[in-house]
């Protein structure tokens, strides 16, 4: 798996244009924070936002002008619960790691002309794919990668048939699934699992603190792993400046993993507002989504067990959309779409505008979702973004109409992104054709 999945998505070559100086003039910013938008002009050189002005920039002659003819300009969005490499149809999911790979192409090419230019993969894609991705020999966002998955035997990350035999009790490779989860049980196999999937290059580490709708053998409501390996976790990753980011539902999942240190509940729906509070009054981040548990229903092979689960869920999330409202709880934007569910990607900012407004949302996907990026400390080697800032760096998008007033623009990147750049590179350009 280490190799294989770069092998089978590399196209040939660096597929974004070289870096350059340009000015993008005549434009209306949604600068990542504010609600209102500014007319000004904006200055990228060598990847770096270098100036905005309400004032005209003087020009070169080497440098390249884009008018934007009063198009809105935001940052570009990030997903902060990406899987990249998980989606391969569910009768193929125990296919082989170039299978993913391939997959895996089609998905970061979609993020990307998306708009999104950075994702922090939630597990499963290993950190090969992301520097290949980074560097730009293989299309797609930047990738901030957690590595295999960490769960215990049983946990939502166990995706083993009923009948094979657990990996680490017969001393044989504990990974599964194209090295996409690693079955670890006790503190020393945590600690080992953390420290190989940082030897690897993950930014942040992510564990399987509660059960889960699409694994048949845990409850939602059983509690994932011991407070004792949660802490080993905690610490192998913090030792490396970073964190831990974990799966869980239920208030009691919730509070075992924050009492523990875990600093990113991911999902959360189960929570009562006491907990809520908590994770508040403890800076915790509750990364959650809406798409992703309105579409499982029709998802190709989902079981009986599945689907039980999947309703329990889905009572609970509504109320913690108003917990976080009520406590203002970060929460960022992520999607968790899997086995081929990317293509509703765009569908999450129109799902999310039923609770918050347009402003809000696009607020959260972007400097909102790159604060909890930058909680991987010195890992995060791509310098700060999500806002258009001078001195950050020049991830851009032009949109053709007005997201602010209709969100719904943000469905259709096809036709409504009239211009991507990632760190100061055009990905796309359709101003003037």
């Amino acid at each position: 798996m280490i190799r294989a999945i770069v092998i089978c998505v590399i196209l040939g070559g660096s597929l974004v244009a070289k870096a350059e100086s340009l000015l993008i003039e005549n434009v209306r910013i949604f600068d990542g924070v504010n609600a209102t938008l500014k007319s000004a002009h904006v200055l990228v050189e060598d990847g770096i936002i270098t100036r905005v002005s309400t004032e005209n920039i003087d020009t070169t002659a080497d440098m390249k002008i884009i008018d934007g003819a009063n198009r809105v300009l935001s940052p570009g969005f990030i997903d902060l619960h990406a899987h990249l490499t998980m989606h391969v149809p569910p009768s193929q999911g125990d296919a082989h790691a170039t299978v993913a790979g391939a997959v895996a192409n089609d998905v970061a090419r979609h993020f990307l002309d998306s708009g999104f230019t950075t994702v922090r993969d939630a597990g499963g894609t290993h950190p090969d794919l992301a520097r290949a991705i980074n560097s730009g020999t293989v299309y797609g966002p930047r990738v901030y990668p957690s590595g295999a998955i960490l769960s215990q035997t049983a946990g939502h990350g166990d995706w083993r048939h009923a009948t094979v035999p657990n990996p680490t009790l017969g001393g044989s490779n504990p990974y599964i699934y194209s090295d996409m989860a690693v079955i670890v049980d006790g503190v020393d196999q945590h600690l080992a699992a953390v420290r190989e999937n940082l030897r690897f290059g993950a930014t942040q580490i992510k564990i399987m603190g509660g059960g889960g709708v699409m694994s048949e053998y845990d409850p939602i409501d059983s509690l994932q792993p011991s407070p004792a390996e949660i802490r080993a976790a905690v610490q192998a990753a913090s030792d490396f400046g970073t964190y831990v980011l974990a799966h869980a539902y239920t208030s009691e999942a919730v509070r075992r993993l924050v009492d523990n240190g875990v600093r990113c509940i991911e999902h959360g729906l189960l929570i009562d507002d006491a907990t809520a509070k908590f994770v508040k009054k403890n800076d915790v981040v509750i990364s959650t989504q809406l798409v992703v548990y309105r579409a499982l229903k029709d998802l190709d092979g989902i079981s009986a067990t599945n689907l039980e689960k999947l309703e329990l869920v889905l009572k609970g999330q509504e109320n913690l959309i108003e917990l976080i409202k009520k406590y203002d709880i970060t929460t960022g934007f992520s999607t968790d779409l899997i086995s081929g569910m990317y293509p509703m990607l765009t569908r999450e900012f129109t799902e999310r505008a039923m609770y918050w407004t347009a402003a809000e949302v696009l607020a959260q996907a972007t400097s909102e979702s790159a604060r909890v990026i930058r909680m991987a400390g010195r890992l995060n080697r791509h310098g700060n973004f999500g806002e258009i800032r001078e001195g950050w760096v020049a991830d851009i998008l032009l949109h053709n109409g007005n997201p602010l007033e209709d969100i719904s623009v943000l469905r259709d990147p096809e036709n409504n992104l009239a211009l991507i750049m990632k760190a100061g590179k055009i990905v796309k350009n359709t101003i003037g054709q």
